[in-house]
């Protein structure tokens, strides 16, 4: 405990100092005139006596005393923060032995110091973890430089600083050091620098991507003690070369931008690889990966028309004003039966592209309708094997409308387009292959949940709106739904041994979907309504619901795969979610789900999913081995009914950040010290000591206070006395 003194009077108010103020006036004043007509050296030897005891008495009665501070050190405490990450023992001149070695000669002056601060070594974490000097291992996989900081600043106000112990690899944060921390830090510079390197310092996506429209990725690269010159980078998906370029590098890296295009949408994962050069420090930075959600700008719809009907004139004019819908159009105007009274090459009526459109062009489509299309005049029948694969094979979508020329009538039983829809054709005799009375359809519990007919807010108001709607007229005979097809409307007036004819119907065949709608006269949901004052909502809803579920949008989606938000890492645990809706689109309970996460080396591991809630699904926790591209694949069904697939890629990064940048950063500690109100130290400074020991020399508390009365009043006054009756006795006796 220590002291600091100062001087203070205990008498000091004013009316003490006026009393003693007159009083040595009156005593002054009397010793002059009572000294008068003696010799110069007794009246200067009186004065002299009179003056000495005025003032002890003006001192007995003011009473100076001196007060005392009493003080100790604070004591606050002091950190040690030694970054125990993997990243500290890699490059040609590793941070992890000179920090060690720091601490172990160091051990001595630390010990010092624990008069002043309470000292404590503290490692990488949230909280800091305090370590053990003598057993402290640099193994850590990721390095919270920031957070760490951060912590500490929370976990201890009144910490007086903190000395780094770390290469400044910030794993979280890389090379932005946390703002506005309460506390100088004074990192160890230890020797050293950048180990010689070339790496992909970021990758710069857009927010999402779109299919068959190209998509630039910049890719920012960083070079360090290798020459500048070019670097040969490679994008690949799924583990196949996309795209390549030569990016030229400078003294300290450059930048190269990769355009593709997207051909599927969804979650989509991509790689980046840069060519190693000679001398690299680690190739393990040489390469990122990425994930892009493809989407839909515009929905690319082929409509082929076999004559130009009412139905036909409304569904173009509802798809050609959505914005949202990229539509191209082939109306049938004549046949080649037709009887044409002009040479054929004066006509202006182009012969049907069949070759361009069910060949070349019909992978940039992402549904095709027919509408009252019989195709024997104008398409070869392997053609139509094309638009079967374009349906299963590459998930596209396809609607049949009815009409005389459609289902039976247009001659597709027994082709290829015939296993994909979702009804059965054939089983029809003499004149039923169109019927042409007028009814009204009726939902199935299916069509009423399903989104294609939710028109309402509330279930209510959906059924007001469907009774509302106008009678159909004319329908198309269809046998029956296939097996897994679900049929949402049916005609209750035509029946066979089947039950009621289908009239809207959806399936899933392969990877891809259609839909069948038996009958030509949906125009009548839109024409009538608008000239009774109303709209057409029902029947532009039903289009626009129709098409999205065509093309897979993920909202229509009975079977949806959830991934995790933040990154994955090979060796750590991840744990897939999926939710399932049955085929009324409510939760399905007692789903049976299954899935696999694929890999591009090609492994597979299987997924073990348990029921969460209903129509939640979580997957048991699986471990992945390898970084790289990965696939998770996810299957339901329902007492023995496909609900449908999804599926979803993502990358994989390396089980640790770590050693993706070896050596040290010295911007990054010069930042962190500048912005603390620190400054940075070699290990062999003693600034740093002696810095150290001034600030605590300052850290200090007043724990009390003392008054000590130097001089005791009353031995002052009785001297005091002596002195006023000596200067009396030698008045007289000189007189």
């Amino acid at each position: 405990m220590t002291a600091e003194a100062g001087w203070v009077l205990l008498n000091g108010g004013p009316g003490w100092w006026a009393g003693v103020a007159l009083a040595v006036a009156l005593g002054l004043a009397s010793g002059f005139t009572s000294a008068r007509g003696l010799p110069a050296g007794r009246r200067l030897a009186l004065l002299a006596v009179r003056v000495a005891a005025v003032a002890l008495a003006a001192v007995a009665v003011l009473r100076p005393a001196r007060e005392v501070d009493l003080t100790r050190a604070r004591r606050p405490p002091l950190a040690v923060v030694l970054d125990t990450s993997r990243s500290m023992t890699l490059g040609p001149n590793p941070a992890g032995p000179q920090a060690l070695a720091w601490l172990k000669d160091s051990a001595s002056r630390l010990e010092a110091l624990g008069a002043l601060y309470r000292v404590e070594l503290l490692g990488l974490g949230e909280p800091p973890p305090v370590l053990d000097p003598s057993a402290t291992a640099l193994t850590g996989e990721e390095t919270p430089l920031g957070r760490t900081l951060e912590a500490l600043a929370r976990a201890r106000p009144d910490l007086a600083g903190a000395v780094l112990l770390s290469d400044g690899r910030d794993t979280e944060t890389p090379g932005e050091p946390p703002p506005g921390l309460p506390f100088p830090v004074y990192p160890l510079v230890a020797e050293g620098g950048p180990a010689p390197d070339l790496w992909v310092e970021g990758v710069d996506t857009p927010p999402v991507g779109f299919i068959r429209t190209p998509v630039e990725v910049r890719v920012r690269l960083g070079l360090a003690g290798l020459p500048a010159g070019p670097a040969t980078v490679t994008l690949l998906e799924g583990g196949q070369p996309l795209r390549t370029e030569t990016a030229a590098l400078g003294p300290t890296g450059g930048e190269v931008t990769l355009a593709f295009t997207p051909t599927r949408t969804g979650r989509r994962a991509y790689r980046i690889e840069v060519t190693p050069r000679p001398g690299e420090a680690t190739r393990e930075n040489n390469r990122a990966q990425f994930a892009l959600d493809v989407i839909r700008d515009k929905t690319r719809v082929l409509l082929v028309a076999g004559t130009p009907t009412w139905d036909v004139k409304f569904l173009r004019q509802r798809l050609a004003r959505d914005p949202g819908i990229d539509l191209i159009t082939f109306l049938i105007l004549r046949t080649p039966q037709d009887l044409a009274l002009v040479p054929q090459e004066e006509l202006s009526l182009i012969p049907f592209p069949t070759r361009e459109l069910f060949s070349e062009e019909l992978p940039s489509f992402d549904a095709v309708l027919f509408a009252n299309f019989n195709y024997q005049p104008y398409v070869p029948e392997h053609f139509l094997d094309n638009l079967a694969r374009f349906v299963r094979d590459a998930g596209g979508g396809f609607a049949m409308l009815g009409g005389d020329r459609s289902f039976g009538l247009g001659g597709y039983e027994r082709t290829s387009l015939a296993e994909i829809l979702p009804v059965e054709l054939g089983g029809f005799g003499p004149g039923q292959a169109f019927l042409p009375a007028k009814f009204r359809p009726r939902l199935t519990d299916a069509g009423a949940a399903h989104p294609l007919f939710q028109w309402g807010t509330t279930a209510a108001a959906n059924r007001a709106l469907w009774n509302d709607l106008p009678e159909l007229e004319g329908a198309n005979w269809v046998l029956r739904p296939r097996p897994g097809a679900v049929v949402l409307a049916e005609n209750p007036a035509a029946r066979n041994e089947h039950g009621p004819m289908p009239v809207v119907a959806l399936g899933e065949y392969g990877a891809g979907r259609s839909l069948a709608v038996a009958t030509d006269s949906l125009w009548h949901w839109a024409l009538p309504r608008a000239g009774r004052g109303g709209d057409d909502g029902a029947y532009r809803d039903f289009w626009t619901r129709a098409l999205r579920w065509l093309v897979h949008d993920p909202e229509m989606a009975l079977v949806r795969l959830g991934l995790p938000p933040g990154p994955v890492r090979a060796g750590h645990d991840l744990k897939l979610r999926a939710r399932v809706l049955d085929r009324a689109y409510a939760p399905a309970r007692g789903a049976r789900v299954t899935g696999r996460l694929r890999g591009e080396g090609g492994q597979v591991l299987e997924l073990r999913w348990a029921e969460e809630a209903p129509g939640e699904y979580a997957a048991a926790p699986v471990r992945l081995p390898a970084p790289g591209l990965w696939r998770g694949e996810l299957e339901a069904e329902l007492v023995g009914d496909s609900l449908g697939r999804d599926r979803a890629d993502f990358p994989v990064e390396g089980a640790s950040p770590e050693g993706l940048r070896p050596g040290l950063d010295h911007a990054y500690l010069e930042a962190l010290a500048r912005a603390t109100g620190g400054r940075t130290h070699r290990p062999g400074e003693r600034e740093l000591w002696s810095h150290l020991e001034g600030r605590g020399r300052l850290e200090v508390e007043v724990v009390g206070r003392r008054v000590e009365e130097l001089w005791p009043g009353p031995g002052l006054l009785l001297l005091s006395v002596f002195l006023f009756g000596l200067d009396w006795t030698l008045r007289r006796f000189w007189e």
